[in-house]
């Protein structure tokens, strides 16, 4: 084929494609090198609700987490439903007032005068401020939220009382910053600052500098901004998410927007896509574990999850919420130090930095010049498909050319580029995927070896072709989609669980209905009228159900637990091998390639087209692996390797026992 100018034409194309993916990896790979300063942030009203109920030194408590390893603390702007927790200031509403006022006289000469005058609005909020710092606070946070005409300052000397016309519930719900002391606690204990801010629709980029300035005014070393909200709305929802962009953007704002990781799309902050498209390169991922589920798991899987998110999916935001049991012999306060110290050892000894969270930046491989020299692999091996099953013709080749750089453009123009380029990877990701399948068609056909060192040594060649062809369609998905906002999963590869489930559909046609595989058939009328014996009918409904098994455990957080004995092998593969394996890539898809060419015809006529199953689940599992972004190349690139090696120690041991088990049975 390689002698046909044709196929020339597209091994030319090919390879300039793959190695723009490959110059795209390198400069990712060195741009995941320098991102990896991780911040270690404990939540401030969870911590503190513990340390009043244990009459914890609260600075104290916090200068002992600090040395075990604690960066940032994270507080949250305090709501109008809060005011009062803290003894520097009291809410009532008109209506309370007047009634107490008919009941006995009001203490604060002030409120009484007015209270015998019936200038008590009943419908208006009065705030009592007994604090200069958290007067301040009001008279500058009040405007953002409610009209000038709304707020009336009653007296401007202690005790402060100021008068809002609203409804209290209304009033409950809104942001009032955060409070002084919080902050210049944090300053004097050297931590760095992750101001946690409720969004308002009306808020535009005054309103929004005004908020981030009132934190900056009192400690500069604001490292993340978190939103929060009964809303879960980011700043600018929906209508300003560009002032939203500015203020990030402006000079001296050094500070990243903390994107919460989230399993169910429902739990996405409102905006955070369009925020994130605002700020590329500005995004961290945090990883928190909600109290309930704290709740469930114990302090071992606590870490564990924290280390392996950071090492595996790209946090840098490590957001704790305080333990609230006792570990062995240590008490609540210094489990909670242990906890910290033991997240921040780990994290040091694989490499990771504390301090600011560095985000993924803007890098030179993310580039529209390499992006679509990487395109132009898809185009290629299409091509190459055709000439090899037998259907080529020029107008569909000159099709595929024309329509994916068409595709490329169009979405460059229509500022859909990740669009475009997601829709792309995943077409050359199958592609791919079925060009390793065709590279174990020599292993369909060649006879047994009669030496098991020989078999094994022809298994294993084959088994690496595919993987090398499956891992070259890896690198495309990489060359195509590694862009900040993918790698931050602000923006999402499209077809995640195509890439997954498709192989195995087009390994199993490919085995029945093409002439390069010895399957007995290729008539697609003769497969559908074959007889179906039982145990075949049982067989084809197990294999639906397993595959059906397989796409909802894929994933992060998979639509199934995994049992306790899976969950122990895991965390014992992780241990051995730091970077677990993927079941589906070592116990069937490398065993399956293995296996294929060490069965005698008739056995391999009868259980090929499982064989055939198997291989393309390994060959889509290879692929799907470098198909979530946000994982580090490394990370993908040992993953596999631990599954190669693995399996193909399984695939030898399978050899061994069916060539044992022929020889008995001869």
């Amino acid at each position: 084929m390689i002698r046909d100018s044709r196929a020339r034409f597209a091994l030319v194309v090919l390879a300039v494609g793959l190695l723009a993916c490959l110059a795209v990896a390198a400069f990712r790979l060195r741009a995941e090198l320098h991102a990896r300063r991780v911040e270690i942030a404990m939540d401030y009203a969870d911590f503190i609700q513990l340390a009043r109920s244990y009459d914890y030194n609260p600075a104290a408590f916090l200068i002992a987490l600090r040395r075990a390893g604690l960066t940032s603390l994270a507080l949250t702007e305090e709501l109008g439903s809060d005011i009062g927790g803290d003894g520097k200031a009291y809410v009532a509403t008109g209506g309370a007032l007047v009634s107490q006022a008919q009941l006995s006289t009001l203490r604060d000469p002030l409120l009484a005068g007015l209270a015998r005058a019936g200038k008590i609005d009943p419908n208006a909020v009065y705030l009592i401020v007994s604090n200069r710092a958290t007067y301040e606070r009001y008279r500058t946070q009040l405007p953002l939220h409610f009209m000038a005409k709304s707020i009336h300052v009653l007296r401007d000397r202690f005790p402060w009382i100021i008068e809002v016309h609203t409804q209290i519930d209304y009033f409950n719900s809104e942001g009032l910053g955060i409070p002084t002391d919080q902050l210049l606690l944090a300053k004097r204990l050297g931590l760095l600052v992750i101001p946690r801010l409720q969004n308002d629709e009306r808020f535009a980029q005054p309103q929004m500098d005004a908020q981030i300035g009132a934190v900056l005014r009192y400690d500069p070393k604001v490292s993340t901004v978190i939103f929060f909200g009964l809303r879960n709305e980011v700043w600018g929802y929906p209508d300003h998410l560009p002032d939203a962009g500015r203020v990030f953007r402006e000079p001296g704002h050094d500070f990243n927007f903390g994107s919460i990781e989230t399993y169910d799309p429902s739990q996405v902050q409102k905006g955070n896509v369009s925020l994130g498209r605002e700020i590329p390169g500005r995004t961290v991922r945090v990883q928190a574990i909600a109290r309930p589920e704290l709740e469930k798991i114990t302090l071992d899987e606590v870490v564990d999850r924290y280390v392996l998110g950071v090492r595996e999916r790209n946090v840098r935001v490590v957001y704790l919420r305080t333990w609230q049991h006792q570990d062995g012999n240590l008490s609540i306060e210094q489990t909670n130090v242990e906890l910290v110290r033991r997240i921040a050892n780990e994290l040091k000894a694989h490499g990771f930095r504390l301090g600011r969270a560095t985000p993924i930046p803007l890098y030179r491989g993310d580039n529209r010049i390499l992006v679509g020299l990487s395109a132009l692999c898809i185009p290629a091996i299409f091509s190459l498909l055709l000439l090899a099953l037998g259907w080529y013709r020029r107008d569909l080749v000159v099709a595929a050319y024309v329509l994916t750089l068409a595709f490329y453009a169009a979405g460059v123009v229509s500022h859909h580029e990740l669009f475009a380029r997601s829709i792309i990877a995943l077409v050359g990701a199958l592609l791919f995927e079925t060009a390793a399948f065709l590279a174990l068609r020599p292993a369909f056909e060649s006879a047994p070896q009669p030496g098991t060192l020989a078999q094994t040594g022809r298994s294993v060649r084959w088994t690496l072709a595919a993987t090398g062809v499956a891992l070259l369609g890896a690198l495309v998905v990489v060359g195509v989609m590694s862009s900040p906002l993918a790698m931050e999963e602000i923006e999402r590869f499209r077809g995640v669980k195509l890439v997954l489930a498709l192989p195995p559909l087009v390994a199993l046609l490919l085995y029945l209905f093409s002439a390069k595989y010895s399957a007995g058939s290729t008539s697609v009328r003769a497969v559908l009228f074959t007889p179906l014996r039982a145990y075949q009918l049982f067989a084809g409904l197990a294999i639906v159900a397993a595959g059906a098994v397989l796409l909802m455990r894929s994933g992060n957080q998979s639509e199934i637990a995994p049992s306790h004995f899976e969950l122990a092998l895991r965390h014992g593969l992780e241990m051995v091998l730091s970077v677990r394996p993927r079941f589906k890539e070592f116990l069937i898809g490398y065993p399956a390639m293995m296996l294929v060419p060490a069965l005698l015809p008739a056995h391999r006529r009868a259980v090929g087209w499982l064989l055939a199953l198997g291989a393309g689940v390994g060959i889509g599992d290879i692929v799907d692996t470098f198909s979530h972004l946000h994982t580090p190349l490394l990370v993908s690139l040992l993953r596999v390797f631990n599954g190669l090696w693995i399996g193909v120690v399984i695939g030898i041991v399978a050899i061994w026992v069916y060539r044992r088990f022929v020889h008995i049975a001869r």
